[in-house]
């Protein structure tokens, strides 16, 4: 089954466990598993946004701009979010049409308990969920000291554990950010990387040669493959040239 997970923000805490039960609903019937984390304050949401992983495991975020949440769909995407937004509120004021528009947001729901207002959040639902299922996320936002990157994916060599630190290798740079391997696994899934030691993820594509205890990449680097990683590094090699 799909996985879609949801970051929720809506200071109404009875409106927003209704919708997200609404959302679950929706996701069922169209056998796809939503995951849902409720935010009642900005607060709270600007304190996970300073973890790249929430940046990237978030598919959808669902924002009532009111009850001070009215920046965050701007300051999500200067922070490197690159999901859906999508706006769900009471609010009618052209000026959140606005901030919707400029936050490239997805669509724009009002609230709402009759049968047609309910009907149309579940129809544009349905349809949000479908659009981020075939999300081609084409970058990773790392950030670290108050710098920040957004990095092609497509341009990274590799990744290196360095002492509660990361390392990434990309094009003729590198950058070094705050993370575990395992959070990183999560954020790479399904987008061409493995892991070839405990403290190594290297993108598939730029494998050259694959030998016992070590791969050479395409600028002539070579990481080491440990053995238990070994069979699992040969095997994507195969299905990543097929």
């Amino acid at each position: 089954m799909d996985r879609i997970r949801i970051a929720l923000c809506d200071a109404n805490r009875h409106e927003a466990e209704g919708y997200a039960k609404i959302c679950r609903s929706v996701g069922e019937n169209k056998g796809i598993s939503v995951e849902i984390k409720i935010y009642l304050s900005n607060d709270d949401l600007m304190f996970d946004l300073e973890d790249d992983a929430f940046k990237a495991l978030f598919s959808i975020m669902i924002i009532d701009p009111e009850g001070g949440f009215a920046a965050t769909p701007a300051i999500a995407r200067q922070e490197g979010f690159d999901g859906l937004i999508l706006y769900l509120s009471h609010s009618t004021v052209p000026h959140c049409y606005h901030q919707a528009f400029d936050a490239e947001a997805y669509n724009y729901v009002q609230k709402g308990i009759d049968p047609q207002t309910l009907y149309r959040f579940q129809s544009v639902f349905a349809k949000t969920l479908g659009a981020a299922k075939q999300l081609d996320r084409h970058y990773i936002a790392v950030s670290c000291a108050g710098e920040y990157r957004q990095i092609n994916v497509k341009d990274i060599r590799y990744f290196e554990a360095m002492d509660k630190m990361v390392r990434v290798e990309y094009n003729n740079e590198s950058f070094q950010f705050p993370s575990t391997m395992q959070s990183l696994e999560e954020r790479l899934d399904g987008r061409g990387f493995v892991r070839t030691h405990r403290s190594y993820i290297v993108a598939i594509d730029a494998i050259q040669h694959l030998n016992s205890d070590d791969v050479t990449l395409n600028n002539g680097r070579r990481v080491p493959v440990s053995r238990s990683y070994y069979s699992a590094v040969k095997s994507a090699k195969i299905r990543w040239q097929l």
